[in-house]
């Protein structure tokens, strides 16, 4: 088997053509950390629904590992560069009520709310719990932002965080967990 020579230029494609962003190298290929942006956020603490019906804005209060996305207002996600994003997220849902409740979870971008992000939940029963997670893919501006919102009709819906356990030994959890990547 043989190969085009050189493996790769600014101007031959061998085996990969470069482009923005990227760079070869006495064959060596490099990427400029712009194509890398990423972030690990999280909300360590309940969050509550003190209003009926009100909207509530996730709080993000842990910032982990993290490269050109931080957290704006406690409660946004901006990022540096314009870019694809693909959001996931994960939230720990409880109720301390009988009955069935409805929750709403949505996307906001730049302050609007985006169209065909939402999730509606239904918990059945005092003190039930969920796991529910979620993704959203989007473009975003440099310097543009999207924040998670919620909504419940019953007061007594909250995001919970998961205690440190024993028998066994178990972690704790955030109630919340957000990743952001820009995947071009």
């Amino acid at each position: 088997m043989s190969y085009k020579s050189p493996l790769s230029s600014t101007t031959e494609f061998g085996i990969v053509k470069v482009g923005t962003g990227i760079s070869v190298t006495n064959g060596v290929i490099s990427g400029s950390t712009g194509l890398l942006n990423y972030g690990f956020f999280s909300g360590n603490t309940p969050q509550t629904n003190p209003v009926a019906n009100a909207i509530n804005l996730v709080l993000l209060t842990v910032t982990g590992p993290a490269n050109g996305i931080s957290i704006t207002g406690g409660n946004a996600l901006t990022v540096v560069n314009a870019g694809t994003y693909t959001k996931l997220f994960t939230m720990n849902i409880n109720k301390t009520s009988g009955g069935a409740s409805a929750i709403s979870i949505w996307l906001r971008y730049n302050g609007v709310d985006l169209p065909g992000s939402t999730q509606d939940l239904i918990l059945t029963g005092a003190l039930d719990t969920v796991f529910v997670s979620g993704n959203y893919t989007l473009n975003m501006a440099a310097g543009g932002n999207i924040q998670m919102c919620w909504s419940s009709a019953d007061t007594t819906m909250q995001l919970l965080e998961l205690p440190a356990r024993v028998a066994p030994v178990r972690p704790s959890g955030d109630c919340v967990k957000i990743t952001l990547t820009r995947i071009s």
